[in-house]
C-alpha cells in the first residue's frame, strides 16, 4: 500500500465500488439460479401430471408392459386407476397435495419441513408436487382463518366450553369452543377434536371479566345463547360468565369437575404434614439422583401448574416402589450380593459359631441374585435361610443397601398410603361417572352408589368424599329437570396441549398466528372443506388477520431490534 500514489480516501472508495458490484453480480446469479430452480420443479411436476393424464387416456398401466409380469387384468383383477391430479383455481398444487400436506402436518404431527421430506420421497411414485415448508404452513393458517369466520348454525341449545391461553410475551388467548346438546349422547359425554366446533379465539393484552363477558356476547349474537358454558373459574373467566349470566339468567355456569377435584384435593391435603413431606422428600430425592444407576426408580416430577390434578401418579409410583422392596429383588440395580465378612459376623451372632464355621470360605463371593446366594449358603450346610433378616441383607445384598440410600424414606409411609389410595380413588370414581354420563339432577344419587360399592372408608376419606359429593349436588341443581348435560371442559384442555405441541417447535413460544391451527387441526380435513378454504381465503387475509389481532411477531421484534451493526457483524 505504501507504493500506491493514490490518496486512501480514493482507494477506499474505489475498493467499495468494486465490492458493491460483485455483490450485486451474485445476488444476480442466486436470482437466476433461484428461477431456474423453480421452472425444473414446475416442468418436472408438469411433465407427471401430464403423464398421469395420458396413461388414463391410453387405458394402460404406468408399469411397462415388457415386465414379464403377470398383469391384473390375466389374474382376474380391475388395474387400479392412476392417481390423476385435482387442479385448484390459481393455485400451483393440486388439492391431493395440499390435502396430504394438511393430514401429515395437522394430524400425524409432522413438522413442515417433515411434510416436504416426505412428499419429497412419494414424488419418486406419485404426481404429487414438493411445496416448501412455508407453504404447508400457510395452507393451515389459510384453512384455520376460513373454518374461523364461516357462518355458524343459530340453535337453541348450544353449550359453550372456554379456557384462556397464556405464550411468551403479554397476549392471552381465550378460546370458545361448542356443541349442540343434541350431539352430547352420541359422544358418550366425553366429546373428541372432531365433535366441537370453534366459535371465538380472540386476543387481548389484558384479560378481564368486561373483556370476556363482551367476547360471550359477541359468540351469542352469531350462535345463539348457549344453555350452559363450562369453565375452570379462572378470576376473569369466572367474572365475565358472570356478567354474561346477567344479560343471559337462563344460561347455566357449570365448574368443570376436574378443576374442582384438584381444588378439593389441594384443601384436603393442605393441612397433612405427612403428605406435604412425602412430596418434599419426593422432589428432593428427584433432584438429588436424576443422574446416578437409580434414575430409573425415581418419582414422577412434580407439575409447575395443576399439581393436584395428577397426584395419583405419586401415589401409583409410591405403592409400586414399595412393592418392589416387598419382592426382594433389587438386581435390576445393577450390583451384586456379596457374603460380605460383617454378614458372616452378623450370622455368628445370630445361630453361633459352630453353625457358620463352614460359611467362612464364601467371604467375599460374589453373586448375581439374592437366590444364588442363598443357594451357596445352602451347599455350604447352612441351614435356616428363612430366617435372614433385613439386617443380613442390608450387609450382604449391595442392591438393596444402594436402594435404601435413596428411598429408605418411602418405606414408613406405607402405613399412610392405604387412606392416600382411597381418597384418590373417591376422586377417580367421580370424575369417570360424570365424564362418562354427563351431569344431570340424578348424578349425585348416581355417585353415591358407585362409592357405596368401594367399601368403608377412613374418616379423613370420608369428609372428603362428603365435601366432593356436596359439590357435585349443587353443580346438579343449576341444571333443568331431565337434562343431562356437560360436567368437564377436559376438551378444550387436550386443544390447548395439542396446540401447544405446534407452538414448542418455534424459537420463541408466544401467541402468534399458530392459534389459527386451533380451528384447523379440529375440522376433518375432506377434499370439500379444503377447496372451499382455499377458495375463500387468500394469503394476504391471513396477514391482514394476524396484523389486526396480533401485530408483528416476536421474533420479527427480536430480529429488528437486536441486528447487529454492520461494523461489528
Amino acid at each position: 500500500m505504501n507504493d500506491l500514489k493514490t490518496p486512501m480516501s480514493r482507494l477506499l472508495r474505489l475498493f467499495r465500488d468494486a465490492r458493491d458490484r460483485w455483490r450485486a453480480k451474485a445476488l444476480e446469479r442466486q436470482k437466476r439460479l433461484r428461477a431456474a430452480q423453480v421452472r425444473i420443479r414446475d416442468l418436472e411436476d408438469s411433465r407427471a401430471y401430464w403423464k398421469a393424464r395420458a396413461l388414463v387416456a391410453e387405458g394402460q398401466a404406468p408399469a411397462s408392459a415388457a415386465s414379464g409380469d403377470e398383469t391384473d387384468k390375466e389374474r382376474g383383477e380391475e388395474p387400479p386407476m392412476a392417481l390423476v391430479p385435482t387442479r385448484l383455481a390459481n393455485h400451483h398444487y393440486s388439492l391431493e397435495v395440499i390435502q396430504l400436506s394438511l393430514q401429515l402436518y395437522l394430524h400425524a404431527s409432522f413438522g413442515c419441513r417433515g411434510v416436504s421430506w416426505v412428499l419429497r420421497l412419494l414424488a419418486g411414485y406419485l404426481p404429487l408436487g414438493v411445496p416448501a415448508s412455508t407453504t404447508v404452513l400457510n395452507w393451515c393458517c389459510r384453512l384455520g382463518l376460513a373454518r374461523l369466520q364461516r357462518p355458524l348454525p343459530r340453535r337453541d341449545d348450544w353449550i359453550f366450553v372456554i379456557d384462556e391461553t397464556v405464550g411468551l410475551g403479554a397476549l392471552k388467548c381465550l378460546v370458545v369452543l361448542g356443541i349442540p346438546v343434541a350431539r352430547l349422547a352420541e359422544t358418550g359425554y366425553s366429546p373428541r377434536h372432531g365433535d366441537m366446533t370453534v366459535l371465538a379465539v380472540e386476543m387481548t393484552l389484558k384479560s378481564t371479566g368486561i373483556w370476556v363477558a363482551a367476547v360471550l356476547e359477541q359468540v351469542s349474537a352469531r350462535t345463539g345463547v348457549p344453555v350452559q358454558i363450562v369453565a375452570d373459574h379462572g378470576s376473569d373467566v369466572r367474572k365475565g360468565i358472570a356478567l354474561f349470566r346477567q344479560q343471559a339468567p337462563s344460561c347455566v355456569e357449570t365448574y368443570d369437575i376436574s378443576h374442582a377435584i384438584a381444588t378439593h384435593l389441594k384443601a384436603h391435603w393442605r393441612d397433612d404434614a405427612h403428605w406435604q413431606a412425602f412430596l418434599k422428600q419426593a422432589g428432593a430425592t428427584l433432584s438429588h439422583f436424576q443422574q446416578t444407576d437409580l434414575a430409573f426408580l425415581l418419582p414422577p416430577r412434580q407439575r409447575t401448574k395443576a399439581r393436584y390434578m395428577a397426584m395419583d401418579a405419586h401415589v401409583d409410583w409410591a405403592q409400586r416402589l414399595i412393592g418392589y422392596h416387598d419382592q426382594g429383588d433389587f438386581s435390576a440395580i445393577g450390583l451384586p450380593c456379596v457374603f460380605t465378612a460383617n454378614a458372616w459376623a452378623q450370622l455368628r451372632m445370630a445361630w453361633g459359631k459352630r453353625r457358620v464355621e463352614p460359611l467362612r470360605a464364601l467371604i467375599g463371593t460374589h453373586y448375581d441374585t439374592r437366590a444364588a446366594l442363598c443357594e451357596a449358603l445352602q451347599a455350604a450346610g447352612a441351614t435356616a435361610l428363612d430366617d435372614l433378616d433385613d439386617t443380613f441383607w442390608r450387609l450382604a445384598d449391595r442392591g438393596y443397601a444402594r436402594f435404601l440410600q435413596a428411598f429408605a424414606w418411602v418405606l414408613p409411609y406405607r402405613a399412610r398410603l392405604p387412606e392416600w389410595t382411597q381418597t384418590i380413588a373417591v376422586s377417580k370414581t367421580i370424575q369417570t361417572i360424570l365424564k362418562t354420563r354427563g351431569l344431570s339432577r340424578a348424578t349425585p344419587a348416581l355417585v353415591l352408589e358407585q362409592l357405596a360399592a368401594q367399601g368403608p372408608l377412613a374418616a379423613p376419606v370420608a369428609d372428603f368424599q362428603t365435601r366432593v359429593l356436596q359439590h357435585v349436588e349443587h353443580e346438579a341443581t343449576k341444571l333443568p329437570a331431565g337434562a343431562t348435560w356437560l360436567a368437564s371442559s377436559d376438551i378444550i384442555e387436550s386443544v390447548f396441549g395439542h396446540y401447544k405441541a405446534f407452538t414448542a417447535r418455534g424459537p420463541l413460544k408466544e401467541v402468534g398466528r399458530l392459534v389459527l391451527l386451533i380451528p384447523a387441526f379440529l375440522c376433518e380435513l375432506t377434499a370439500p372443506v379444503i377447496r372451499e378454504a382455499m377458495a375463500s381465503v387468500r394469503t394476504i387475509d391471513v396477514e391482514q388477520w394476524v396484523h389486526m389481532h396480533l401485530g408483528p411477531s416476536m421474533l420479527a421484534r427480536r430480529r429488528r431490534a437486536l441486528r447487529p451493526a454492520m461494523k461489528t457483524a
